[in-house]
């Protein structure tokens, strides 16, 4: 909230130290922008106030537009079609080579040890583009009515709007036109969007629209009750490695405790069960106390179910999207942030 009215009084009223004081200092991209365009030689200087922000921001700023129209893309794509391959979806190319693409080897005739002789070309290289980026083609509409088509909704890929992809060869690349076009899409066109500032010059790349998990998936289901709100299921890595620290450790202890009682009985010192025992008194009694019906505490109720999944994913998959279809069978609230701030 405080940030909202910053940039609402600085908008308003052009005045930058009030706006300044009243923004949080978290907010240090929103703090140089207005610094630089307090200015009044820079009033307009939207391409200087941008380049105040550091280039790892900026940076995540056009991936974050990027995976927001990939996002719009892939929900509207599968509203319309379902788990339906259509002619014009994408595949990619290092997993799907294009059947009526033909290799002409320029194979003329061979030496005089039967070995063929290839004609090199000009053009000619060690690796092609093709081969060093991910290229993707269209599927045809034969291709997949013919008998040996081995593509399924798991091999399309859906590109991230830049110059150097293709879109689907269908109308889902009227979703990117019509959504890149619109207010919230920042008014853009999908196939312009190569730009002289190399930061905002997007190329492009291509995500599975669906996947699957690499490998087994693991899941359990474990009761808890209203004591156990704030109960860790899942340890995490460094939890993982304190743990074995602690447990070499203990190897460690036991390891000179046991030299120890080699080295005493070689010196034949026997223990006193009857000294530095916290649990006897001074006449070797027991001091352990019994619990008696009335001080055992009831056991808390476990009356909520919770579900531990584990599982594995490629690079760029993550799992958020198939937990949330999974929690609304549930009827699971939305979580929604709360903004702090003035009010």
């Amino acid at each position: 909230m405080a940030r909202a009215l910053a940039l609402h009084a600085f908008a308003t009223t052009g005045r930058s130290q009030a706006a300044l004081n009243q923004l949080p200092r978290k907010f240090s991209a929103e703090a140089g922008l207005i610094r630089h365009l307090a200015r009044a030689d820079q009033r307009n200087d939207y391409y200087g106030a941008l380049q105040t922000i550091s280039r790892n921001l900026r940076l995540m700023y056009v991936h974050a537009y990027q995976s927001l129209v990939w996002n719009t893309a892939a929900s509207s794509r599968w509203k319309a079609h379902g788990n339906r391959v259509l002619p014009g979806d994408l595949v990619l190319v290092s997993e799907h080579p294009d059947p009526h693409t033909q290799t002409d080897n320029n194979i003329s005739k061979v030496d005089q040890d039967g070995e063929p002789i290839v004609a090199a070309e000009p053009s000619d290289r060690a690796y092609t583009t093709d081969e060093i980026f991910t290229r993707a083609r269209a599927v045809t509409e034969s291709e997949l009515a013919s008998s040996g088509c081995k593509i399924t909704i798991f091999d399309i890929v859906l590109p991230t709007p830049g110059y150097d992809i293709l879109y689907p060869a269908n109308d889902t690349a009227n979703i990117y036109k019509e959504f890149m076009a619109s207010e919230e899409g920042g008014g853009l066109d999908p196939y312009d969007m190569r730009r002289k500032w190399k930061d905002v010059s997007l190329s492009g790349s291509y995500r599975k629209l669906l996947a699957k998990p690499l490998g087994k998936v693991d899941w359990e289901i474990k009761a808890y009750g209203a004591n156990g709100e704030d109960e860790q299921f899942v340890e995490t890595d460094a939890e993982k490695l304190e743990k074995a620290k602690r447990g070499n450790r203990a190897r460690n202890d036991k390891q000179v405790e046991e030299q120890m009682d080699t080295a005493s009985e070689k010196e034949g010192v026997v223990a006193d069960p009857a000294i530095g025992n916290g649990n006897t008194n001074e006449e070797g009694k027991s001091l352990t106390s019994t619990a008696t019906t009335d001080s055992v505490d009831q056991e808390p109720r476990n009356d909520k179910i919770a579900v531990i999944l584990k599982l594995q994913l490629g690079s760029s998959m993550y799992a958020t999207m198939a937990l949330r279809e999974l929690m609304k069978q549930g009827g699971v609230k939305t979580w929604k942030a709360e903004y702090g701030g003035v009010r």
